[in-house]
């Protein structure tokens, strides 16, 4: 049976996603530097909690970048095909991630320490 969506219904998918697609790239920035705002207070170092919520970050991002994919399917096309390489990417984008949170974290901490001593 064909597909008889009408074009207002595949848009309103369209603009979901494009909704979906800002929110994830303006988190993601956000949660990748915000936990470092607590031990630049000096309110202690919890750097697991950091590393992993910026590690969780890089997830968002390829989630965002796939749902902006989706976005821009063709009418009559299947977006959802995006989520197929978005997941294995997002899990796989954890790896760098981490140790990009895990580099930065350790220059924050010495250079907090380097001026405080």
């Amino acid at each position: 049976m064909d597909d008889q969506r009408t074009i207002a219904e595949m848009n309103s998918h369209r603009k979901a996603f494009r909704i979906v697609a800002r929110t994830g790239f303006i988190a993601a920035p956000a949660m990748f530097l915000l936990p470092l705002v607590y031990p630049l207070l000096g309110r202690g170092w919890h750097s697991m909690a950091i590393i992993c919520c910026m590690t969780a970050a890089w997830a968002v991002l390829v989630s965002a970048s796939s749902f902006a994919a989706m976005a821009v399917t063709k009418p009559g096309g299947h977006p959802w095909v995006h989520q197929a390489w978005a997941t294995p990417v997002a899990v796989l984008a954890m790896v760098p991630g981490g140790i990009a949170a895990f580099a930065l974290y350790g220059s924050v901490v010495a250079a907090v320490h380097d001026a405080t001593t």
